[in-house]
């Protein structure tokens, strides 16, 4: 059994401090996944506290045998979509807003990942490059890269995510990718279109 189906088991039956192993244990992950989704750092704290009190009521009902990962990035995602609704705005950065350095980062934008021959400078410049370029998307598609490209999910582990079929998740990607390069081309034409003026 894992650590995670160990704690959950204990907060099942009532383990206070259960609970707060299992929060240290994943908050981390929650605090960037919220970040990277609402780009406001003065309201992370906020939907993650969200995040984990919607974990603990719900808990009593999580069956011991599901993704518990999953659950959590689910129920995550969620909250991310729930906040960027009511706050009802679109993403800050436009395509126009790309520069040369971003521009060249999306043609590399496969191995966002693990860039591991980086030092670890450049590895956080790249990760910064690619959560801007990620900020362009609407909510949907951005979680969806956020967590296959940065997160390093598999498609099995995206399918229980987004409840859905491995194969509409690769559509999903598919155009989400396409929807990214389309947005990298508009801004590419438009700078092209300033040069020459």
């Amino acid at each position: 059994m894992t650590i995670d189906k160990e704690l959950i088991q204990r907060c099942q039956q009532g383990d206070q401090a259960a609970f707060e192993l299992l929060v240290k244990k994943h908050e981390r992950r929650v605090f960037g996944l919220v970040y990277q989704m609402v780009r406001q750092p003065s309201e992370v704290e906020d939907i993650a506290q969200e995040v984990f009190t919607k974990i603990y009521f719900s808990l009593p009902q999580f069956r011991i045998e599901a993704s518990f990962e999953a659950w959590l990035y689910r129920i995550t995602v969620n909250q991310c979509y729930d906040y960027l609704r009511k706050r009802k705005r679109e993403a800050q950065v436009t395509e126009s807003d790309l520069s040369d350095e971003e521009a060249a980062f999306f043609e590399r934008f496969g191995s966002i990942t693990q860039p591991r021959h980086l030092d670890i400078s450049k590895r956080l410049e790249l990760r910064q490059t690619a959560e801007r370029l990620l900020s362009v998307l609407p909510p949907k598609d951005r979680s969806l890269l956020i967590l296959k490209e940065i997160e390093d999910l598999s498609i099995e582990e995206l399918t229980q995510v987004f409840k859905s079929s491995a194969s509409a998740i690769k559509l999903r990607l598919f155009r989400a990718r396409n929807h990214l390069k389309g947005v990298y081309e508009k801004g590419r034409k438009k700078e092209k279109g300033k040069q020459r003026v």
